[in-house]
């Protein structure tokens, strides 16, 4: 899917949230009747399908898809579209919120156009492709319910394609409950697993190992640990993946090595972002890295380099509470997977408070006795060399969706809520020691599984999700977000306790109205 694939557009409104389908447009020389009734068009619109996630990550309007990484017990948030989320300001995180519009839409229209392909799958011949599009399918669909359900708790199912039969139809709008959403979770999974081989042969599809990885997620959810730990054996026993060295993991344009079970595709070449001209780059690389061109040139093209990891925007940076969960000396992901200094690249003396930075010298954190959000540490796991100049915005990187590495924090998890020591440690030693790290031989705890997992996983997108999962999302995040001498980076710490209803997002306000206030009342605590 990397290279010149010619995508296939939005063929027909399919539903997009819960809002009324009013017309229907070819935008493609695909006629809807070949989409939808023959087996390459079921791939057509599936391909279709990868590029509208790609688009959700090119969200530059909303911020959506960073949104939740700024308001972690991880992250010092600083400044930008959506801060909010970050330091959860009770008057901006309402329902009327673009970001929560913007996820539930966009997660409501996969889901629709997944409805669509499935519906239409099956009044087809059934062969082997054919089963693996629809399986495809059904990964989208359990993908988008699952982030819908992670983030706002209450949502609404719905498997039935919208038809110029039914689109003016009364419709059931109620929350659905735990047992049907983790129901239809697990057999759209489990068809996946059954019609999927364990690695596509165009890069990017959806595969076996992602949706084992997936069901084994949604088991963390239903406590269902024996679900976990079958899912993530089955992964490891494959041996179709494997953990790659710890500086070969980001540190590429082309991320499709043998740790990444699913990877992003983005690419300058034509194709994707529903059009089949050259797609605009993602703000990946420039979001987790501080603004330090700041302090040399602003904007200038010559105040970005490679040395320092190019164009930055700095708007979500790793807390002082991250760094203190690694043995710095020996945890070779402090440094491998960030950034601690910045480097004057210029040919000149750089006035920097009350010191000077010489040419090649690094800018002190400290200026004129105040820490520096300019010069502040980054992560560089989004870092890009590769695929942009170091004075361009946008990244052409790929995004690891799915890796074994977080697979084995799964099973370590599951194990040991299933009292299995030995099996526990097994799979945490896998990561811990691969960072450099002695092996682990004593009692493993459930703090142990918090702190790995900030370790290897931290801006990976699922660390608000495993706080909440766990109950512990407010007390991590008023203990820990954000950095005291960043005063601006700390209201959460305050906000969140004062507004537990926060641990979820607010059903969009327009959804609500389209649904009926008296069928799907807004959450708690939101008005």
């Amino acid at each position: 899917m990397k290279r010149n694939i010619i995508y296939a557009l939005l063929l027909s409104a399919g539903l997009v949230s819960c809002s009324k389908v009013l017309e229907e447009e070819n935008l493609t020389k695909y006629s809807a009747d070949y989409i939808y009734s023959t087996e390459g068009g079921l791939k057509l619109a599936t391909s279709a399908v990868y590029s509208l996630l790609r688009a959700y990550a090119n969200d530059t309007e909303n911020a959506t898809i960073f949104a939740l990484e700024r308001g972690t017990d991880l992250a010092v948030t600083n400044g930008g579209t959506g801060n909010y989320f970050g330091i959860y300001d009770p008057n901006n995180l309402r329902p009327s919120s673009s970001q929560a519009a913007h996820m539930w839409r966009t997660m409501y229209q996969i889901i629709g156009k997944a409805n669509e392909i499935i519906a239409a799958g099956a009044k087809l011949p059934e062969t082997a492709g054919l089963k693996a599009t629809v399986a495809e399918a059904k990964c989208f669909r359990a993908q988008a319910y699952f982030l819908l359900y992670r983030t706002y708790d209450r949502i609404w199912l719905n498997t039935e394609p919208t038809t110029w039969e039914n689109v003016d139809a009364p419709k059931n709008y109620k929350a659905a409950t735990n047992a049907e959403v983790f129901g239809l979770l697990y057999s759209d999974l489990d068809y996946a697993i059954a019609n999927l081989s364990w690695k596509s042969t165009e890069p990017g599809r959806f595969n076996q190992a992602a949706a084992r990885h997936m069901k084994a997620k949604v088991a963390l959810w239903a406590k269902d640990w024996d679900t976990a730990l079958d899912q993530v054996a089955q992964i490891d026993q494959s041996k179709q993946y494997r953990l790659v060295a710890l500086d070969s993991v980001f540190n590429a344009g082309d991320l499709n090595h043998s740790e990444a079970l699913m990877v992003q595709q983005w690419s300058k070449n034509p194709g994707g972002n529903l059009s089949n001209n050259t797609p605009l780059g993602n703000y990946f690389a420039a979001y987790f890295i501080a603004q330090y061109r700041t302090e040399i040139g602003g904007t200038a093209e010559y105040a970005c380099s490679y040395e320092n990891w190019g164009y930055t925007y700095g708007r979500c940076l790793p807390s002082p509470y991250l760094f203190s969960l690694y043995n710095q000396l020996k945890d070779k992901r402090y440094n491998s997977f960030y950034i601690h200094r910045y480097k004057n690249t210029t040919s000149s003396p750089i006035a920097y408070g009350n010191v000077t930075v010489n040419p090649g010298d690094y800018f002190p954190l400290y200026k004129s006795g105040n820490k520096n959000r300019f010069v502040y540490p980054g992560c560089t796991k989004y870092g890009d060399i590769w695929t942009r100049t170091p004075a361009e915005t946008r990244s052409y990187k790929d995004l690891i969706v799915y890796r074994l590495a977080e697979t084995y924090i799964i099973g370590a998890e599951a194990a040991l809520m299933k009292g299995n020591q030995t099996l526990a440690k097994q799979y945490y030693n896998k990561v811990w020691q691969r960072a450099g790290n002695d092996e682990f031989t004593g009692a493993l705890t459930i703090k142990d599984i918090i702190d790995e997992q900030a370790r290897e996983l931290a801006f990976e997108g699922d660390r608000w999700y495993f706080l909440k999962r766990l109950g512990i999302l407010i007390s991590q995040v008023r203990n820990y977000a954000g950095d005291p001498e960043i005063t601006a980076s700390i209201g959460g710490r305050t906000n969140l306790p004062n507004n537990p209803h926060f641990v979820r997002w607010p059903i969009p306000e327009t959804e609500v109205i389209n649904m009926g206030a008296d069928n799907f009342p807004q959450n708690p605590g939101y008005n």
